[in-house]
């Protein structure tokens, strides 16, 4: 599912005759006829998710052969594939790269679809990620501590943060306009329309916003954190 559906689903959804189902399964945008609009479709992220509860029996394993001889290799090994895949441009993304125009040559090589997760997109993210947990399983200190709390709970944060952006961004356009633009209540993230004139954000205020965000959230996560530790007889907490 992660690696052949960038060939196999398009002809799977211009062949069969799966109707609105095929927006789900395979695509984005919305649902014609309903209120439904889809950004992660199943395929490919049912089979990331499949491999990431296999990926859990890896890091039940004993430290030495998980860090070195599986998440190492595993690791290293997605990302020469991503590499490899993107200089011979021809699959692995719907979308080639180009040395020329914009984006400039490196974001472009960079620029694999997430909609759907193309293979080249989940190789450069996976890849370095799994690569990463060896030096990251030995972190310690106060940072590591804080990070982990994240980690925790990571589907509680992320549904916390979607409507906390907003809030936070209605609260930056009252700042600097003295008003809270109506844009920002039109159909985001699918198609919002273009930003309004001297509304768009410089790079500094982006990551303020989005550090206040982090710093905000941490809070509910390690309350939240703690609660699924406390609370083992409600089993249906691990699932947010």
């Amino acid at each position: 599912m992660i690696a052949l559906h960038n060939a196999v689903m398009p002809w799977l959804v211009g062949h069969l005759p799966l109707g609105k189902l095929s927006n789900i399964l395979y695509g984005i945008g919305p649902v014609d006829g309903t209120p439904l609009l889809v950004l992660y479709s199943i395929v490919p992220w049912i089979g990331v998710m499949a491999a990431g509860y296999w990926f859990g029996t890896v890091l039940a394993l004993e430290p030495a052969r998980r860090r070195y001889r599986i998440c190492l290799r595993l690791g290293l090994g997605a990302t020469a594939l991503f590499l490899l895949l993107r200089v011979i441009n021809s699959y692995g993304d719907p979308q080639p790269w180009s040395a020329t125009g914009r984006p400039p040559a490196l974001l472009s090589f960079l620029n694999a679809s997430k909609y759907p997760a193309s293979l080249d997109f989940l190789l450069m993210t996976l890849g370095p990620t799994i690569a990463l947990i060896p030096l990251l399983d030995r972190a310690r200190g106060r940072v590591a501590q804080w990070l982990t709390v994240f980690g925790r709970v990571p589907f509680f944060y992320y549904l916390l943060h979607i409507p906390l952006i907003h809030a936070l961004a209605l609260i930056v356009s009252q700042i600097r306009t003295g008003s809270v633009d109506s844009w920002l209540f039109n159909n985001h993230p699918m198609n919002p329309g273009p930003a309004p004139t001297g509304y768009t954000w410089s790079l500094g205020l982006l990551y303020l916003v989005w550090a206040i965000a982090v710093v905000m959230l941490y809070f509910p996560s390690r309350w939240y954190a703690e609660l699924k530790a406390r609370r083992t007889d409600l089993r249906w907490l691990k699932y947010l």
